[in-house]
């Protein structure tokens, strides 16, 4: 199978990362992708995390996307399309 991958990067509020991850996730797992990495750096002001999501079609990621727009307290949302290396598969 040919899945897309869409590794992304978000910042949110370190008093509410938990709640804000488990919303992040919810939306992906109802879209229908899957995660294949996830990892969180605390070493800012705010929680950054780092996502490498997974779909049989690009809508769902582009869908995602869009949704993920709307969520309070994300910001500096970065889609990476380069190589990202700090990524680990799972």
């Amino acid at each position: 199978m040919n899945d897309s991958h869409l590794p992304l990067r978000f910042s949110v509020p370190r008093t509410t990362t938990l709640d804000t991850l488990e919303t992040v996730l919810a939306i992906a797992r109802r879209g229908g992708l899957q995660l294949a990495a996830l990892e969180l750096d605390s070493r800012g002001a705010d929680d950054t995390i780092f996502l490498k999501l997974r779909a049989p079609d690009t809508d769902l990621l582009d869908l995602f996307m869009a949704r993920l727009y709307n969520v309070i307290g994300i910001t500096d949302i970065c889609p990476l399309y380069e190589k990202v290396t700090r990524m680990h598969v799972a």
